[in-house]
């Protein structure tokens, strides 16, 4: 426990300027084994309990679409390695990482938001043949591939962004 006599509140007004000037950054904040660890966790939450709290006309809507054609979707990894994933789910879980991007308060690490943001949108591309970004195609492969290279990536989380990737440069390839 914290010796109140050394918290915050007990510093003079230059010393929390200093504390305030020297604070460290989210990305020393957390470990590679760190980020592993949220993200295997992230990939096991329930669905349910995140995607609801982007707005309150959302939590019957995620229920609904989870349960959908009796689809077991309890989870982000049930979500995003579903063979044919309802799309309005994945633009959820999508939005809940853009979110938990942009939030100061957000309790999810930026790096896994931002995992978990393209992969949602590499599981669009590669599972529904849809599109659920403005991003151009060169944002999007920039994305994917910054996340393949962390190395505290979850197999079945590279899984998803790669055969997303194969699915970009695919359509890129049938465009040209």
């Amino acid at each position: 426990m914290t010796d109140p006599k050394h918290s915050i509140l007990n510093c003079s007004a230059s010393n929390v300027k200093t504390l305030l000037n020297e604070a460290v950054t989210e990305d020393q904040l957390w470990s590679a084994e760190d980020l592993q660890d949220v993200c295997n966790h992230q990939w096991d939450a329930p669905l349910a309990i995140d995607l609801n709290g982007l707005e309150d006309t959302h939590a019957e809507r995620v229920e609904t679409l989870a349960a959908a054609k009796g689809l077991l979707l309890r989870s982000f990894g049930d979500l995003l390695e579903h063979p044919h994933p309802p799309l309005e789910l994945l633009m959820l879980a999508k939005e809940f990482a853009k979110r938990s991007l942009s939030s100061p308060h957000a309790t999810l690490p930026h790096d896994v938001a931002r995992m978990l943001y393209f992969a949602s949108i590499a599981t669009a591309l590669s599972r529904c043949n849809r599109r659920i970004t403005t991003l151009s195609d060169d944002q999007i492969a920039e994305g994917i591939r910054w996340a393949l290279s962390r190395d505290w990536l979850l197999s079945e989380a590279r899984a998803v962004l790669t055969l997303g990737l194969e699915t970009l440069k695919l359509a890129g390839r049938r465009s040209s």
